[in-house]
């Protein structure tokens, strides 16, 4: 009995040591890169921008209350990522760890030529988490990008990931991606899009990239998410405006909430505010020929009246404002398709992997020049807006007020 207690004491006591982390790192070893960037540079090489928070951010000293910057942005060039990563330890007294990045900021010269390479390797990574955003940067390079100081928020990609997780959440144009999801959309349908930032304000000389930039009621450089990126496999082809964005994300079922405007026949322009939207998409075939329908539904209330001919309290009124509305969604979706065939001449809707999935056997027959039917493809659409709220008027009192 007594050898057997001591065999297990001692196989408890011989686990101890393997509790450890092999690879574990004291926290004021490390310097946390927030927002990686990449760009590239002269002689095949990438040049990598981390954006890395000061350790008087993580641990906020008495020091630190007078102000100043709260992150700091390293830059090197390097044959690859990893290299590039590693390589900053020549410049950073810590070692830059990528496990908290919030934001991954393509430059677009860089997305042109393809971002497959880096995308696998940021995903094979075991130190990074996949709960970033992606984005390119609009006319401008990652490491622009990620040297402007933001106001409200210290920490620039802190300010980023919450105006694009917001803004997703409610405003139509704005799409959130993530690299798991980037690398989804490149092994499936290979038209993955990304959202554009770009950069508002002075042109460039420095004064956006300093402390004096938040200390303005108006900054002079901002940062500001605008338009989808198109990509046909892993290069970035183009762009879509803002109508174009709105019409793609409500084709695709990622429209949760938004504001817009309605423009009546009367002259009157109403303000509706989108509280839900639900998008489904079919695909057939019919008669041997594909088929897609688009529908849309829609639930929202009134916010604004700018005009005085709408009696908002009368419910034919109301039905003609949906309707007008729905026309409108319509046109914008029938539009946004058209130029996206006109523009890039392929499929970035998805269409043709619906069809794969729905019918499988039906399939077959178009795969192989799908490009091309998609040049010509029949697609059905319709919309249905309920408006359920007007606020807290029934009618416009403008129309009361004396001349």
């Amino acid at each position: 009995m007594i050898s057997r207690c001591i065999k297990i004491l001692l196989s408890v006591m011989l686990t101890i040591p393997l509790a450890g982390c092999w690879d574990r790192k004291e926290l004021n070893e490390l310097g946390i890169a927030v927002a990686i960037g990449v760009d590239f540079a002269p002689n095949n090489q990438l040049k990598v921008t981390a954006q890395v928070v000061l350790p008087s951010e993580i641990a906020p000293s008495q020091s630190n209350m007078k102000g100043g910057t709260s992150v700091t942005v390293y830059e090197v060039m390097a044959p690859t990522l990893l290299e590039a990563i590693q390589k900053m330890t020549e410049i950073s007294p810590r070692k830059v760890y990528m496990g908290h990045i919030k934001m991954f900021i393509f430059g677009e010269s860089y997305a042109r030529k393809g971002v497959a390479e880096v995308v696998e390797t940021m995903v094979r990574e075991p130190t990074v988490r996949s709960d970033y955003y992606i984005a390119v940067a609009k006319g401008r390079t990652a490491s622009e990008v990620l040297q402007v100081t933001t106001p409200l928020e210290p920490i620039p990609a802190n300010k980023m990931f919450a105006s694009l997780d917001a803004s997703s959440e409610t405003w139509a144009p704005t799409t959130k991606v993530t690299m798991d999801e980037l690398m989804d959309n490149l092994l499936n349908c290979g038209c993955p899009i990304l959202t554009g930032i770009q950069i508002v304000g002075k042109p460039h000389d420095g004064s956006g990239n300093s402390e004096k930039n938040k200390e303005k009621i108006h900054p002079d450089r901002q940062l500001q998410f605008t338009g989808l990126g198109v990509f046909k496999k892993d290069r970035l082809i183009g762009w879509l405006d803002e109508d174009e964005s709105k019409a793609y994300n409500y084709i695709k079922d990622q429209v949760k909430q938004t504001i817009g405007h309605i423009d009546m026949p009367s002259g009157d322009r109403i303000g509706v505010h989108l509280l839900r939207s639900k998008t489904v998409v079919q695909a057939s075939v019919i008669q041997g020929s594909p088929e897609i329908r688009v529908m849309v539904t829609n639930e929202g209330m009134l916010t604004e009246v700018q005009g005085k001919s709408q009696e908002i309290s009368n419910p034919e009124n109301l039905r003609q404002i949906e309707q007008t509305g729905n026309e409108r969604i319509i046109e914008l979706m029938k539009h946004t398709v058209d130029s996206v065939r006109r523009k890039f001449k392929f499929d970035i809707f998805g269409f043709g992997q619906l069809l794969h999935e729905s019918d499988p056997k039906a399939w077959k027959k178009f795969e192989g020049n799908w490009d091309q039917t998609f040049m010509d493809l029949t697609i059905h659409y319709s919309v249905t807006t309920k408006i359920g709220k007007v606020g807290t008027l029934l009618d416009t009192f403008q129309k009361k007020m004396k001349e």
